[in-house]
């Protein structure tokens, strides 16, 4: 089913894809990062994009979610955790010197996106014990403190 086909269906059956809000966020986020740069694939991105900001907004609507600045920065945190991540990542590539130390530094921001995305949770009126990410620890990672 693609978004104009979605558009056409009745509120509950409209979405295209079941997670949280906040699990679509951080997907739109990370796609976002692949689009820029993984050029080979940038449609395809757009268009899983497009996707999912039509289920973001219909999540919106249905419960009828208002923005706030603490919403707004909880998106930017995870943004910008996930794009540190992926950098990350890419040095783990580079340096297997170093593969054991980066390891462990995804591992501690990949706690504070977790903690981002359970605040985006708590912020939309998700409140699915189930679905709250419960690796949320940083393991004494330094200069990394959000003020969240």
């Amino acid at each position: 089913m693609d978004v104009h086909e979605a558009e056409n269906q009745p509120a509950a059956e409209n979405r295209l894809y079941l997670p949280t809000l906040a699990e679509l966020i951080d997907r739109l986020t990370v796609d976002q990062i692949k689009e820029v740069l993984i050029a080979k694939n940038k449609a395809s991105y757009a268009e899983e994009m497009k996707c999912i900001e039509h289920d973001i907004d219909q999540i919106i609507q249905e419960k009828n979610i208002q923005l706030s600045a603490h919403l707004l920065r909880y998106v930017i945190i995870l943004a910008q955790f996930n794009l540190h991540i992926w950098y990350n990542k890419d040095k783990m590539r580079e340096d297997p010197e170093h593969y054991a130390e980066l390891l462990t530094m995804a591992h501690q921001l990949n706690g504070i996106r977790n903690r981002m995305k359970n605040l985006i949770m708590e912020e939309s009126g998700d409140r699915q014990p189930s679905a709250r990410h419960t690796n949320v620890n940083t393991d004494g990672l330094q200069g990394w403190d959000v003020s969240v």
